[in-house]
């Protein structure tokens, strides 16, 4: 290669290094004069998109948002924004008829582009604004669908925001589906459905043992408790895991028609079952079972110990009583354990 031709080599890569430069500083303004545009249409229209949320008789905010150039980002930017911050903004017709009317289209399309993060994006956002037009969308891509990936939950839990039930008996198709996900679909679903799928998931005709166990930690979390004759029952189950579930949706309850039904659990070879029945025993203060909760004091596990010392200072006399254990159970470590309850009320009464 001669001098003049690498000189001329080396002048050509500057200059394709150069307009490369300036098509990148040239994008990035057009982009930075767009993220302008679309902040002062943002801001123009906050006032008026406030008041029509307010009083939908004042429609300027209709009008206004008719004639943006940027109609529909910064339309997804103020609903956003509202469902953000607006108790029950979720179910808010104005804001399922807004985004129905300006963003099913545009919706329509990300859902079917290759970019895996805007498909993700849109599901959020039809959740969020419960955009019932698309539901037959998304059951058709979720028929299509044969992973139980990120994506997947996703439109599964965004079918279940729009009330579709069968997204149940689709998860139930994954066995390595989580009960977190069940709980998601749950929560999503409205109060009749919901409890409609509850008392099925119950009576499990479909065998499946991670939606009962789902349907279960649900009720007692949410504080179902006319479930609880239901919950009660299954404290009878052959399944340990079952029954553990059975006695944590009581705790959280907080109620029992019948404290007996907790005696076998305090002899049980179950150290959860012992344990949660010591925690419930004392959130319920059940009086009857303090000399119970003493013996357990000296269990061979440290959970059951240290949940039936916490059982004991939750009644009137609790601190009375561990006072007296710590000084005078036959136990060396129900003594220790005592002795640590002990030391935390008196420096709780400090």
């Amino acid at each position: 290669m001669t001098i003049y031709s690498f000189w001329l080599l080396n002048v050509f890569l500057f200059l394709s290094q150069l307009v490369l430069l300036l098509m990148l500083a040239l994008r990035k303004h057009r982009l930075s004069e767009k993220e302008r545009t679309i902040n002062e249409q943002y801001e123009d229209l906050t006032e008026s998109f406030s008041s029509y949320m307010m009083d939908p008789a004042d429609d300027r905010f209709l009008q206004e948002i008719r004639s943006t150039p940027h109609q529909t980002v910064v339309l997804q930017r103020l609903l956003n924004g509202y469902v953000s911050v607006a108790k029950g903004s979720t179910t808010s017709p104005l804001v399922a008829q807004l985004s129905e009317d300006f963003l099913t289209e545009r919706y329509a399309k990300q859902l079917t582009r290759r970019n895996w993060a805007i498909r993700m994006n849109t599901l959020y956002f039809i959740e969020d604004f419960h955009m019932q037009s698309l539901a037959p969308m998304l059951k058709e891509k979720l028929r299509k669908t044969t992973l139980l990936d990120q994506e997947t939950q996703q439109l599964l839990r965004t079918l279940a925001s729009l009330n579709e039930p069968e997204t149940l008996s689709v998860l139930a198709q994954y066995p390595d589906a989580p009960v977190r996900l069940y709980l998601d679909i749950f929560k999503r679903l409205e109060e009749h459905t919901r409890s409609q799928e509850l008392s099925a998931a119950l009576r499990n005709e479909t065998n499946n043992k991670t939606l009962k166990h789902a349907a279960i930690s649900y009720i007692g979390m949410a504080g179902l408790i006319a479930f609880l004759p239901r919950i009660e029952s299954e404290m009878q189950n052959k399944d340990s895991e079952m029954r553990i579930q059975a006695l944590k949706a009581i705790f959280h309850l907080q109620f029992i028609t019948d404290p007996s039904l907790l005696l076998p659990f305090f002899q049980s070879l179950s150290w959860q079952e012992r344990m949660f029945a010591s925690r419930i025993a004392g959130r319920l203060q059940l009086s009857r079972f303090k000399e119970t909760l003493s013996e357990l004091l000296g269990d061979s596990v440290w959970w059951v110990r240290y949940s039936a010392a916490e059982a004991l200072v939750q009644f009137a006399d609790g601190d009375i009583l561990i006072a007296h254990l710590a000084a005078t159970h036959p136990d060396r470590f129900a003594r220790d354990m005592a002795s640590q309850w002990k030391s935390s009320l008196l420096g709780s009464e400090n």
